[in-house]
C-alpha cells in the first residue's frame, strides 16, 4: 500500500493559519489584561511567552519546508 504524502502548499496553509491564530489569541490576552489587572503580571508574561515560542517553532517549520521542497526537485 502506497503512502500518500501531504502536499507541501497545504502545510504550509495549516501553519499559516495556525500562526495567526495563535497570533491572534496572544495579542488578545494582552489587551484584555491590559484593560484587567486581576490576573498576575508575571502569569500574563508567561503565556505570552509561550505563545511567542509557539509562533518561532511554528515560522521554523514553514522554513524548514521550503527547504525540503527546494532539495526535492
Amino acid at each position: 500500500m502506497a503512502k500518500k504524502r501531504v502536499q507541501s502548499h497545504i502545510l504550509e496553509k495549516v501553519i499559516g493559519t495556525l500562526m495567526v491564530i495563535f497570533g491572534v489569541a496572544a495579542i488578545y490576552i494582552f489587551i484584555q489584561t491590559w484593560k484587567t489587572s486581576d490576573i498576575l503580571p508575571q502569569e500574563i508574561a508567561m503565556i505570552e511567552i509561550l505563545l511567542i515560542i509557539v509562533l518561532a517553532i511554528l515560522a521554523q517549520t514553514v522554513v524548514l519546508i521550503r527547504i525540503y521542497e527546494q532539495h526535492e526537485n
